[in-house]
C-alpha cells in the first residue's frame, strides 16, 4: 500500500473519530461492561452515519477551514 493511500484513509478516520468524540462524547463511556460500551459505540457510530446521510440529502456545505496566518497575508484576489 502506498504512502499516500495509507495518509487518506488515516484522515478519513481521524475525522470520524474526532466527531465521535466532539459531538459524542465518546472520549468517555456512559456504562461498564465491554459489552454494553461495543453498544454505545455501534449506537454512536451509526448516528454519525445518519447524520452524514441527512447532511448529504440536505446538502448542507461543509464547514470552512481555519486560514493560517501566513496565508492571510496573502492578497485577495
Amino acid at each position: 500500500m502506498g504512502r499516500q493511500l495509507c495518509r487518506k484513509i488515516r484522515a478519513g478516520v481521524e475525522s470520524t473519530i474526532a466527531q465521535g468524540v466532539q459531538r459524542c462524547g465518546l472520549r468517555r463511556s456512559r456504562y461498564r461492561g465491554l459489552a454494553k460500551t461495543s453498544l454505545q459505540h455501534q449506537l454512536t457510530g451509526a448516528a454519525i452515519n445518519l447524520a452524514r446521510i441527512n447532511a448529504h440529502i440536505i446538502q448542507t456545505p461543509w464547514a470552512r477551514t481555519r486560514v493560517s496566518h501566513f496565508a492571510a497575508l496573502l492578497p485577495s484576489k
